[in-house]
């Protein structure tokens, strides 16, 4: 792999490793599964395992969050403890979180009360006006009212309801009501955030974002479409979508899971738009950052509760309930940023690799976003030995076990470069025991580069032939260790007299219980997506595999469609390869490697079957 500087932005994943995990708890608070005295990723994982193993004991240490069920949501809330030492679950701070005059629970962060702009809705609209007498058209089902914005018991309640009019568009007509509320001025580059319990019901959304478009005309200017999105889709609360837009460009969809459920209570969301990159935080923590070509254009702030029609496969049907309503208490603005100062024209390379899978379209494939825990019963169990499986009719076998190498040779006398700190040697992609193993050892020459002397070995295996549209997999057990990639990938690129594309799963070492994938078209990337397993690749064989075709790109675990991309698609025949190397520079994406050798990833088959 040709790669260059990345990094993944941690704070979206399901859950902080063990190395940040806090202290001791009493061994009798629920979620403590193990016994231990602390709350951890461990009890997390067994509770994740006692899911996806389809049975229906009733264990109480299990039902987290006390409804007799055992489901997502304890799931959930045992994320949420985890994540949020001070409490044990929502609802379970000694200390309490907030009643509010509305009667709703406040868990979220203090307003900043010397903020540039302070809209209170415990005070009043400040800054805010409702919507009234319009509808977005498709795929909003509903018009919007005044009187479905407004401000009741200390807070804005947006709501959806009942059509009250015969108000409808030509090719338009919409069946419900809905709320929304703007601000009259326009912001630019800051930090921006609100407290907001959402609406838990398919088909809805209760949103907070920034807009501008054709419709504000400054100075005689249309504006151009620019906007910054925080949405909670009703059909789950317990992840908030982030998107922005650009020129009218979208596509930048991420589904962060929360660890709570958002409709629960009160939290607080937030986003620090600046010229070359948007971070996202909840609850005043981090949750993901985005770069790139971000919104320029000063806009409107806005929330809104809104059905959703003709994108059932986004938000999933609408049944009609109603009213519902979406709760606001405040909303904030900073022109200095979440930091302290706002930097309008900062002068940073932009570094692709920051965000993975911020291709992914939800109108296009919504049920697929970062959630293995949505259809619980449906899942392999975690661990399960994938040792079989092996395609042996397909277009292309290499199967290890036999002894051959099949189809591939081993790479043997050279480096990538940056931030590949190894060498290739032969030595270290080795058949034995019926087994591939890639190494990562010792340096075995004095080989180097003007520009770069690696300070390791690797193994790397490629394939002589071409290879194009088709179903590609491999049985691999992973290694784990700080800094440290084990991989399966197609890749051409300008060694071979064409241009670089590339399809990727990669597994860091450093968190063993995910898989990153990605590929490159001509060269570009930026399409890296990092999905949750549900078991440690390190500790046993599993199947992995993607399904090229020139529209989309499916990868599988274990024969389980996992995620799709679609968009401009690699076209060129590539080598099948793989390879296990440490990385250097790239320690925010890998963490640092601590030397340890030697590391081993091992493979017992690869196929390539032609469709």
């Amino acid at each position: 792999m040709r790669k260059q500087y990345r990094t993944v932005a941690a704070a979206s994943a399901l859950l902080i490793t063990a190395g940040v995990l806090m202290g001791a708890v009493s061994a009798a608070t629920k979620g403590d599964l193990n016994n231990d005295g602390k709350l951890s990723r461990d009890d997390a994982l067994s509770l994740r395992s006692f899911l996806t193993g389809v049975t229906n004991d009733l264990k109480e240490d299990m039902d987290v969050n006390g409804d007799r069920k055992i489901d997502a949501k304890d799931l959930s809330a045992l994320k949420y403890s985890i994540l949020n030492p001070q409490q044990q679950d929502p609802g379970q701070n000694p200390s309490g979180p907030q009643d509010t005059p509305s009667g709703i629970k406040d868990y979220g962060t203090p307003m900043n009360e010397n903020a540039t702009m302070v809209s209170d809705f415990r005070k009043g609209a400040g800054d805010f006006f409702a919507s009234e007498g319009w509808t977005n058209g498709k795929p909003f089902d509903c018009w919007w009212y005044k009187q479905n914005a407004q401000i009741v018991n200390s807070a804005l309640e947006l709501k959806i309801d009942q059509k009250w009019t015969n108000d409808r568009n030509n090719d338009w007509d919409p069946q419900y009501s809905g709320g929304e509320f703007r601000t009259n001025n326009f912001y630019h580059y800051g930090y921006y955030e609100c407290s907001m319990q959402a609406i838990k019901n398919d088909g809805v959304v209760s949103s907070f974002f920034t807009y501008t478009g054709p419709s504000d005309v400054i100075n005689g200017q249309e504006n151009p479409w620019d906007e910054v999105d925080i949405e909670i889709l009703g059909k789950d609360t317990t992840k908030v979508q982030l998107n922005y837009y650009r020129n009218g460009v979208g596509k930048h969809e991420y589904m962060y899971d929360l660890g709570f459920d958002a409709s629960e209570g009160y939290h607080t969301y937030g986003f620090d738009w600046q010229s070359d990159h948007i971070t996202w935080y909840v609850d005043g923590k981090e949750a993901y950052t985005m770069r790139g070509d971000c919104p320029k254009t000063a806009s409107k702030i806005m929330m809104n509760a809104w059905p959703g029609r003709t994108v059932d496969d986004w938000l999933k049907p609408y049944n009609g309930n109603k009213p519902l309503t979406a709760h606001y208490q405040w909303v904030t603005y900073d022109q200095n940023g979440k930091s302290g100062s706002s930097q309008q024209n900062p002068g940073q390379q932009q570094n692709p690799w920051e965000n993975p899978g911020q291709q992914q379209n939800p109108w296009e494939n919504p049920g697929q976003q970062q959630n293995p825990w949505e259809n619980p019963g449906q899942q392999e169990q975690p661990g399960q030995q994938s040792s079989g499986g092996m395609n042996a009719n397909a277009t292309m076998v290499s199967d290890f076990r036999t002894g051959n190498a099949g189809d591939f040779f081993a790479s043997d006398g050279w480096t990538n470069g940056k931030p590949f700190d190894c060498w290739w040697y032969k030595q270290n992609a080795q058949i034995n025991n019926g087994l591939l193993e890639l190494k990562i050892d010792q340096k075995w020459s004095n080989d180097r580069n003007n520009d770069w002397d690696p300070q390791y070995s690797g193994g790397e295996f490629r394939t002589n032939n071409f290879y194009h549209y088709g179903y590609y997999e491999t049985s691999m057990k992973a290694i784990k260790n700080d800094g440290v990639v084990s991989s399966f990938f197609t890749y051409t690129g300008p060694s071979d007299n064409n241009p670089w594309d590339e399809i990727d799963v990669e597994i860091l070492g450093k968190d063993t219980t995910k898989v990153q994938l990605n590929y490159y078209k001509d060269g570009q990337g930026g399409h890296e997506y990092m999905y949750n397993l549900g078991f440690d690749a390190s500790q046993d064989f599993h199947r992995y595999g993607f399904d090229w075709q020139p529209d989309h790109i499916t990868w599988y675990v274990d024969g389980k469609e996992a995620y799709t991309m679609r968009g401009n698609m690699p076209n060129t025949p590539g080598k099948i390869m793989m390879n296990a190397w440490p990385g250097r520079t790239v320690d925010d994406w890998l963490k640092a490697y601590n030397g340890n050798k030697p590391l081993t990833a091992y493979y017992q088959w690869v196929t390539y079957n032609k469709q």
